[in-house]
């Protein structure tokens, strides 16, 4: 996941698109969306092959999550913020 929020802090506007997307329902949709979601599903399809991540989680909903996490903690200065938050997500998809 810190690794998502490296890739996303690189490309110009994802952030704000993310949380844009978020805050107006349409997340999901759209070619930003659609590079997000395609991340997010190798993301955690490595992780549920290796079994570190569980198996039945949506990058739509995921993606979501972390729009939420970005729109409140995605500043540089937030850093140690985002991560505390990040490690509350991953510790959520861990399988039981």
């Amino acid at each position: 996941m810190l690794r998502f929020a490296d890739w996303a802090g690189e490309r110009r506007g994802i952030c704000e698109a993310l949380v844009a997307m978020s805050a107006s329902g349409r997340f999901g949709t759209g070619p930003v969306c659609d590079e997000v979601q395609q991340v997010l599903a190798m993301v955690l399809e490595t992780g549920a092959t290796a079994g570190e991540l569980r198996g039945d989680t949506d990058p739509a909903d995921v993606g979501g999550i972390l729009a939420g996490l970005l729109s409140v903690a995605g500043a540089p200065e937030q850093r140690p913020q985002l991560n505390r938050m990040l490690d509350v997500v991953v510790d959520g998809l861990r399988p039981g």
